[in-house]
């Protein structure tokens, strides 16, 4: 998924994205240490709206679906995978040339 500006204009602190998200901290690192949620600064332990959507879904599949950290790092990776290519056959679609045949003239 691609950070979009107005996903990086937010700044928050760890405690303020545990208090967002609504989990425990344990939870919220365990999705730091699977990678699931990166950033680019630890030291500032600064995070962007990009990062709180990523927890958003992450928690929504924890909640939903009762998966483990680990699962709900596959299946949003899996998720983007699926949206990259769908992106890929609107683009796809939109390059491809339609040829028309008239058949009469075949015979």
């Amino acid at each position: 998924m691609k950070h979009s500006p107005e996903l990086t204009d937010i700044v928050m602190s760890f405690d303020e994205l545990v208090t967002i998200c609504g989990q425990e901290p344990q939870w919220l690192l365990a999705l730091i240490e699977e990678n699931i949620i990166e950033y680019d600064v630890p030291e500032s332990k600064q995070f962007t709206g990009y990062q709180l959507t990523t927890v958003r879904r992450a928690s929504r599949l924890s909640r939903d679906f009762e998966a483990s950290v680990p699962a709900i790092g596959l299946i949003l990776e899996l998720l983007d995978e699926v949206e990259q290519l769908r992106q890929f056959k609107r683009q796809w679609d939109m390059q491809t040339p339609i040829i028309e045949v008239d058949i009469d003239h075949l015979k």
